[in-house]
């Protein structure tokens, strides 16, 4: 059957990749690579791809690609988070950011919300505190093996608090669920422990008993 006459084949073209506009605005890619698909195949058809305009389908496809793997690398990052492993889980953000960026400077669009970069701040904010956790753990334990019990225990709860902030900065980062809302302004950075709040191992133990040469009455001498 022959093509109707009273469609104008331009007008099919500019249509297709008015869809393909508005999916790229709508963050969809695969879907504005279908249709740019479509309106290559009908400006070819036509004789005539001097109309066509923007990313091509196949610069749209890659976009696409890209956007789901971010969105998998956000949905892996969960997983390490929820194991404690926020070294992984930084890396998994990092990861998510770099393809999210890719995905708007093939497609066009502006589909990176900036979630990727909040959550690889937080991770790796709680992978410091884990390893700084970590580390006064093991401090703890040297000194009650040597039997110093009131700096095992000054140790042993710093290490329980940096390891709760960094439980706390891990779920604060985590994108639970691909393609879930962004995380929100994030609070709990500006909360992290700074690198000067280390323990004081002079607060422990008073070596020292001061004398109070005030109570020796030299006149009796």
């Amino acid at each position: 059957m022959p093509d109707d006459p009273t469609i104008d084949p331009t007008d099919n073209v500019t249509n297709l990749q008015d869809e393909a506009q508005q999916a790229v605005s709508d963050g969809d890619y695969a879907t504005a690579a279908d249709y740019q698909s479509q309106a290559e195949a009908a400006a070819t058809a036509a004789g005539d791809t001097g109309d066509l305009t923007g990313p091509d389908s196949g610069d749209l496809q890659t976009a696409a690609t890209d956007q789901q793997t971010a969105a998998t690398d956000q949905a892996q990052e969960a997983t390490d988070a929820a194991s404690g492993d926020y070294a992984a889980a930084t890396d998994d953000a990092a990861a998510a950011s770099a393809a999210a960026s890719g995905a708007d400077a093939s497609g066009g669009g502006l589909t990176n919300d900036g979630s990727a970069d909040t959550e690889q701040l937080d991770e790796s904010w709680a992978n410091w505190d884990q390893q700084t956790a970590d580390q006064d753990a093991t401090t703890a334990d040297s000194y009650a093996a040597a039997g110093m019990t009131d700096d095992a225990t000054l140790y042993g709860d710093a290490a329980t608090g940096e390891a709760q902030t960094a439980e706390g900065l891990g779920d604060e980062g985590t994108f639970d669920t691909a393609g879930a809302d962004p995380v929100p302004d994030d609070t709990a950075v500006e909360a992290a422990p700074d690198d000067t709040a280390a323990v004081d191992d002079t607060s422990a133990v008073d070596d020292v008993a001061p004398v109070d040469d005030s109570s020796v009455d030299d006149s009796a001498a």
